[in-house]
This record gives structure tokens, C-alpha cells and sequence, in this order.
């Protein structure tokens, strides 16, 4: 989501989750009196998105089930759903677990209602098209969190009107899932625009569609696909403003909000608007005096932050030291500081967008997919390289002895792509995807001292109120 002001409104409640049916449906504006005009369906799709920043307050839980579960991040001790996730103990009555599910499938309900209801519009076909690629795009980005954090889930695909609708539905299995996901972005990419500007900045573009594409692809091990989706991307870069910034901290700075790094955010807008983020509280120490107070509930371990080369000044976005409110430097231990903003006075009132996939991302991808088919070849380095060199304060486009190169094979290259990926994306919710993708969830992690991580792990649980709610879903193995 590129965009600096989507100001999403939240007129159509029509998120009835597709197995969280205990919730009485709203009746105050009725689907049928609501869909009339072309700005009801741009009020429809704006409801799609909304979702997006209440996964947990402010997309927290994008952060505690994509980091939290890993070797890059720790938490204060003082919430029980996250310890659980934290130190791989999760149940199925787990709070944020159920909470993500609720959300991801309001997400998806609003979707399929604007899918469902806006053909029968009287308006710009043009517009039309859009909104319904852009619905579409948002429908594959809930189920991919779905299918990646359970696994095979219930497949809705129209309108929830009725708590019966869901009740009797069964899981479907993962291919299924990837399949619809796959058929939505197909769709999305041949239905959006290259770019926006103005107001509609941070909706989905026909970018944002084909990277969505590579990442799904390689989340399959389907490196053909995923190495094609991502040089589209990369070939048209132009085409759609994308690039990378030539220092690291210039992705994360509000300045550069919806820059050409981003290919889909998060929006948040602070200042009051109540559309605002809290991550910066989240991270920021314990008690220092950012937006207020900080919370200091997510901090980096050791371990993750002795694997930078001091030379790399992606480790410059970590603090170890405040001044509080009576001017005194207060050291503390090292906490993330990708996400700032000074003017920001209370929790939730950030203007950070949280980044889903950014330009970098693409570029590894298609270094790693390409790796998997050809070995390190010229255009994977090339790929790579700049991301590298970045990292060290180097020029973009100068080959430098920081490069990777031929020599490392494939195997050695994969293993630094793994690496890299680690730490260009730190606290931006993708860890834990990248190691079970790559198979590597148990072993890495038992190897740091995470000793009840197994195999399980691979997926959360289906909550425990889901399946009593319908008695046609089945648990994960394991839970």
C-alpha cells in the first residue's frame, strides 16, 4: 500500500469472520442499501484495507507471530499469549493467535462483499475494474498470512450474510489456498494501474501484484515463477518507481513515506487523526520518554545483533541509550529504532507505515530463485549486490570488496541470501516465514538454545474458539 492518506473508513462492518460467526451482524447500513454509487464502492474497497493496520493494535501481531517466534527478537515477560509464542508453548486458546484469525477473515468477508457487489454498480467501468484488482489484491494478502500461519483454513469466497454461511465449512488444503491466492493476484496485476498519486498513493498497483506473485512463488518452492514475477518487477522498475535508496535509514524515515523502496505498506497517518501507529512505542525502551512512555515489548537478542559487522550500518538503526525527561543519558540494552518519529506524543500517533514488501525484497527474491536454478550467475549477483553494498555505505552501483561473488557456489550464496535477508528485514514481521520456508525453523533455532521449538511449529494452532464455533475444522498435528 503506497499511499501517504488513504483515510480508511470503517462505514461497511460487514467483516463477519468466516468462522468467527458468534458475532451479531451489523444492520445499520445494509449491503443491499449501501452499494449505489461509485463512491460507496471506493468506500467498500477503503474498508478492505483498513483491516491491514488493526492486526493487533497498530499490526502488532504481524510483528508477534512474524518475529517474536524466531532467534532475532525478545519481549518483556509480562503478557502470557506472547511468552507462549515467544518460547514455542503456544495452545490453541492463545489470545493473539485468535485474534489475527478474526481479523484476516473480516479482512477477507469485506473483500469478497466488495468482489460480490460492486459489478452491479452504475459506474466508470474503468474505476470499476480497479476496485474490484484491488479487492482481489487484498483477499490473496489475507489468505497468504492465513495459509502461512495455519495452513490449509476455510475458503470463503462471497459475501458472509448469515452466521450460518460459515458454520459447516471445512478446511480446505494449502494448495487450494495458494491456488485462489494465485488466481486473485493474476487478476489484480492485469486489473491495476502501474502507479498512483495525490490521495490514492499506498493502494495496490500492478507492482505490488506481481511482487506479491514472487513472494507467494517462492513461499512454494516454485522457483520458475517466482524468478520470472520478480524480474518483471525489476524490469519495469521505471515503469512503476521503484528503487532502491542509497542509504538504509532513508527507507524508514516518514520523509520518505511511499518512496520508491515501497511496493506495499502498511498506512498509518499519526497527529491525531486516530489512524496513527504505535510500533515506535512498542520498541522503544521501557519507561524512556517516546510517544510518552515507552513500552521496550520487543527488543533484539544478543545474538542478532553481534551478526552485523560493525561496519554495517543497518546496526546503526539499534539504540543502546536514551535522554529522559530530565536530560540525563539513561543506557540501557539495545532496542530497534527503524521506526521514529519525534513528533509523535502518545501511543498511536506515529506516521510509519509498516512495510510489507519493499524493493530490496524483490531484488532477493530474485537473487535466491535464481540461485536455486542457475547457481550465483551474473544477474544474481547483480541482484544482490547493491543491497550489500548499501549496507556498508557504498556506492550502489560500484562493485566493491564487500560483493558477494561466484566463488561463494550455490550453496555458499544461498546460505549468504538467507543470512542477508536476515538482516536487511529485521523487525519488519518476516523471520519467522523465512525460516519455515526454507525448512530451517528447528534446526536454526535449536542450535540458539530454543529448545522447545519442533517441528509443529511450522504452524500455529487452529484457535480453540474457531473450532468450537465450527466442528468441521480440524487442529494442526501437534496442538
Amino acid at each position: 500500500m503506497k499511499a501517504k492518506y488513504i483515510f480508511y473508513t470503517t462505514l461497511l462492518s460487514l467483516g463477519l469472520s468466516a468462522c468467527s460467526l458468534d458475532e451479531t451482524p451489523p444492520s445499520a447500513l445494509a449491503p443491499a442499501n449501501f452499494y449505489t454509487n461509485a463512491s460507496d464502492a471506493v468506500a467498500a474497497v477503503n474498508s478492505v484495507y483498513d483491516v491491514a493496520n488493526q492486526i493487533g493494535d497498530q499490526s502488532r501481531n504481524f510483528i508477534i507471530m512474524g518475529d517474536i517466534p524466531s532467534d532475532d527478537m525478545n519481549l518483556l515477560l509480562n503478557n502470557a499469549d506472547r511468552v507462549q509464542i515467544w518460547s514455542f508453548q503456544t495452545i490453541p486458546t492463545n489470545g493473539v493467535v485468535a485474534q489475527s484469525w478474526q481479523i484476516l477473515y473480516q479482512g477477507v468477508n469485506r473483500a469478497n462483499t466488495a468482489i460480490d457487489r460492486i459489478p452491479g454498480v452504475t459506474m466508470d467501468e474503468t474505476l470499476k475494474k480497479r476496485l474490484i484488482g484491488e479487492a482481489k489484491f487484498m483477499r490473496a494478502f489475507y489468505y497468504f498470512y492465513l495459509v502461512r500461519w495455519w495452513g490449509g483454513v476455510p475458503l470463503m469466497l462471497s459475501e458472509t450474510k448469515s452466521l450460518e454461511d460459515g458454520r459447516a465449512v471445512k478446511r480446505a488444503t494449502a494448495d487450494e489456498v495458494y491456488a485462489q491466492i494465485i488466481k486473485d493476484l493474476t487478476d489484480a496485476e492485469a486489473s491495476l494501474p502501474d502507479r498512483f498519486t495525490g490521495a490514492d498513493l499506498g493502494r495496490a498497483t500492478a507492482g505490488a501484484a506481481k511482487a506479491m506473485l514472487a513472494k507467494v512463488y517462492l513461499q512454494r518452492r516454485d522457483f520458475t515463477n517466482a524468478r520470472a514475477k520478480s524480474k518483471e518487477v525489476i524490469d519495469n522498475a521505471a515503469k512503476y518507481g521503484y528503487g532502491l535508496f542509497d542509504r538504509y535509514a532513508d527507507v524508514f524515515a516518514i520523509a520518505n513515506k511511499n518512496g520508491r523502496e515501497s511496493v506495499f505498506e502498511i498506512q498509518f497517518v499519526g497527529q491525531g487523526t486516530g489512524q496513527g501507529s504505535g510500533m515506535v512505542t512498542y520498541f522503544a525502551p521501557e519507561n524512556s520518554p517516546v510517544t510518552g512512555r515507552g513500552f521496550g515489548s520487543f527488543y533484539p537478542t544478543t545474538e542478532l545483533y553481534n551478526s552485523f559487522d560493525p561496519a554495517d550500518k543497518r546496526r546503526e538503526l539499534f539504540i543502546n541509550s536514551y535522554v529522559d525527561g530530565g536530560g540525563r543519558t539513561v543506557n540501557t540494552f539495545q532496542h530497534f529504532n527503524k521506526y521514529q518519529d519525534p513528533t509523535a506524543r502518545a501511543f498511536g500517533d506515529a506516521n510509519n507505515n509498516f512495510p510489507i514488501i519493499r524493493y530490496a525484497d524483490v531484488l532477493l527474491m530474485f537473487a535466491e530463485a535464481e540461485n536455486e536454478l542457475n547457481g550465483p550467475t551474473p544477474a544474481a549477483l547483480a541482484a544482490a549486490n547493491p543491497i550489500r553494498r548499501r549496507a556498508f555505505g557504498l556506492p550502489l552501483n560500484a562493485p566493491s570488496a564487500m560483493d558477494f561473488t561466484e566463488a561463494l557456489g550455490k550453496e555458499g550464496f544461498r546460505q549468504r541470501l538467507y543470512n542477508e535477508r536476515r538482516l536487511e528485514f529485521y523487525a519488519e514481521g518476516q523471520r519467522w516465514f523465512d525460516l519455515v520456508r526454507t525448512g530451517r525453523l528447528v534446526s536454526e533455532l535449536k542450535a540458539k538454545g530454543k529448545t522447545n521449538v519442533e517441528e509443529k511449529h511450522n504452524l500455529f494452532p487452529i484457535p480453540q474458539r474457531e473450532i468450537d464455533l465450527n466442528p468441521n475444522l480440524t487442529q494442526n498435528p501437534g496442538y
